[in-house]
């Protein structure tokens, strides 16, 4: 998976492919699906939830160009890989998940894998999670119909990025919007299509 990613993404950085190649996929998603877990696909986690593939996860990340002393908070962290990956690159990971019974397992998971700087908390993400902002990172594992004031409000001012899908339920673009000196928010770049499951919240659609 590694090599088919590196030649895919020949400007992907060591750090990041190193990150991707010490955690073994295939524990975050069922055990009948152990033989897929390095495919190039999405893959069902339950729940009606998904764990993206191999080079959204590359993509994703990429963008944020994470940082050692980085704090970075995930929406929609389902199973825990993401914030698995991420925390081999930044100081510390905050995931939010809605849905409690992934909470609990991406919990057991990352404590079995030995991830001491990645925590999941359980809410509603598309308000984020004020208490240990501001983030210099935020990636939206969920799709939204726009940027969720809340989540740029808890952006660290100068240097926030921001990582989201962007569109409608069925259809978006990956979007870098970045939190300048003067507090606002700006599209600093946009890579093509993707799909990812649809931000539910406040923040995002009812249901």
């Amino acid at each position: 998976m590694v090599e088919r990613l590196r030649t895919s993404f020949p400007d992907a950085t060591p750090a990041l492919l190193s990150a991707i190649e010490s955690v073994p996929r295939h524990l975050f998603v069922g055990e009948a699906l152990w033989h897929r877990a390095y495919e190039e696909t999405s893959l069902p986690i339950g729940m009606g939830q998904t764990l993206s593939q191999p080079s959204t996860v590359l993509s994703c990340l990429a963008l944020l160009a994470l940082k050692p002393d980085d704090c970075l908070l995930e929406i929609g962290s389902g199973s825990g890989y993401v914030a698995a990956v991420a925390s081999r690159l930044c100081r510390k990971v905050y995931g939010m998940e809605r849905l409690m019974p992934l909470v609990i397992s991406s919990r057991k998971l990352l404590e079995r894998l030995g991830v001491s700087n990645a925590s999941i908390l359980f809410g509603d993400g598309s308000e984020g999670w004020g208490e240990h902002s501001p983030y210099d990172c935020v990636l939206m594992s969920a799709a939204a119909p726009s940027v969720p004031e809340s989540l740029s409000r808890q952006l660290r001012t100068g240097s926030g990025r921001l990582v989201l899908p962007v569109g409608t339920r069925s259809r978006q673009s990956l979007q870098l919007w970045l939190r300048g000196d003067d507090g606002e928010l700006g599209l600093a770049g946009e890579s093509g299509s993707c799909k990812f499951v649809p931000l539910i919240g406040r923040g995002g659609w009812s249901g």
